[in-house]
């Protein structure tokens, strides 16, 4: 999704997973990491990141062709005054933004387990990011319900 989204700096948030930060770690390897000593608070990390992924997904043609306008909004804060922009759009685009900063805290401490654990970094966007999508209708993901009887 996004090779055809400008400008280059929503592409590059669009990427926030997997993008390369500190010492070449992405988000995604940074959260493995986390989560060995904090397996709840890195997952709750990832259901964030796959609810942002998601929503902004079924809007890839939007991203594409609207791509400057969205940056320029959210460069503006995402408030009024923004006319000829989907403000769902804006608002889950200004989550990933929160999801990006705290891809930088946690890849810095994969890299550098001396330094404090960012739990309360996490904690903070976890909590703000979960209201925050409740309020767009941003859709939880289902998880597929195993089949069959387990211990058959």
């Amino acid at each position: 999704m996004t090779a055809a989204v400008e400008p280059a700096e929503l592409a590059r948030l669009l990427d926030t997973a997997e993008r390369p930060r500190a010492s070449n770690w992405s988000l995604r390897a940074a959260l493995t990491r986390y989560a060995q000593p904090q397996p709840q608070r890195a997952s709750d990390v990832v259901e964030l990141l796959r609810r942002t992924e998601s929503a902004l997904h079924a809007h890839a043609k939007t991203l594409e062709k609207d791509g400057h306008a969205l940056w320029a909004a959210l460069a503006a804060g995402g408030g009024e005054g923004n006319e000829g922009v989907d403000p769902f759009v804006v608002g889950v685009l200004q989550a990933l933004a929160e999801l990006d900063r705290v891809g930088d805290v946690l890849a810095e401490w994969a890299v550098d387990r001396a330094i404090d654990r960012p739990d309360e970094a996490v904690d903070t966007v976890v909590a703000d990011l979960r209201e925050r999508l409740e309020r767009l209708g941003v859709p939880h993901e289902e998880r597929p319900r195993p089949t069959g009887r387990r211990g058959v």
